[in-house]
């Protein structure tokens, strides 16, 4: 939590807020919706929001009065993305993946906020999903990719995972600090992650820490599936592909 008197420009801390307000499931939000969220006067929600529609950032829905972010958000997004040079590494190993697993394969980091920033997806070829994800995030203690960078991450961010609350998204979620903790010992004896239904119902997920040169954790690489596809046998073959994959990468 950033203390109000480090902040020296508090109208576009404010405004930055606001942006972050939205995310996949809530695409479209009104003046009255982000001002109960930031606690900040609908008169100042609506400046904000009409500067950042003469600036291009966030579009007005003309049928319901909702605002949503434009495409020149994304583009900021390209920018970032393009700077991580080890996605274009790692992408023609997940299309490989997804085609030899008929899993969906995902890439992801750790963010800022205690949080998995997906960077890029792979479904097998004959699904013909097109749908992206990334910038999409999710908790860093209950999905697979999360869960795998998580155990070898610093324990400072653990402690600002379990800090900001382990909530109950499934029934299968991990929500006791104990047995989180116990839970990543248990990834880094094995080497790799499961997420049980933890964060979607009915999914399944193997993840795996991706290292870089010096050992750091900077990505995690995952395989994601119906529950019923993900019995013993063919997790133990998602994690032997996996680990062919992330063996042959040499990232920065």
């Amino acid at each position: 939590m950033i203390a109000e008197d480090q902040i020296k420009t508090k109208t576009l801390f404010k405004a930055l807020q606001v942006l972050d307000c939205f995310t996949a499931t809530t695409p479209e939000l009104g003046v009255t919706e982000i001002s109960e969220r930031l606690g900040l006067y609908k008169s100042n929600v609506h400046n904000i929001m009409d500067t950042f529609v003469k600036a291009g950032y966030i579009k007005k829905n003309p049928e319901n009065g909702k605002y949503r972010l434009t495409l020149k958000v994304l583009q900021l997004g390209h920018v970032v993305s393009s700077n991580i040079s080890f996605r274009k590494t790692v992408q023609p190993h997940m299309q490989e993946l997804a085609d030899a697993t008929g899993e969906t394969i995902f890439l992801a980091i750790p963010g800022e906020d205690a949080e998995v920033v997906y960077l890029d997806s792979s479904s097998p070829r004959n699904l013909m999903t097109v749908k992206s994800v990334m910038g999409i995030k999710a908790p860093l203690y209950c999905t697979g990719i999360g869960k795998a960078m998580l155990a070898y991450l610093p324990r400072e961010v653990v402690d600002a995972v379990i800090g900001r609350g382990l909530a109950s998204i499934t029934d299968n979620t991990i929500t006791d600090t104990g047995k989180l903790l116990q839970e990543l010992e248990t990834i880094r004896l094995r080497g790799y992650a499961i997420d049980n239904m933890e964060h979607q119902f009915g999914i399944k997920c193997v993840g795996m820490p991706i290292r870089n040169r010096k050992g750091d954790v900077v990505a995690g690489l995952s395989i994601s599936g119906p529950s019923l596809r993900f019995d013993e046998q063919r997790i133990e073959e998602h994690v032997r592909r996996l680990g062919a994959v992330i063996a042959v990468l040499e990232i920065e």
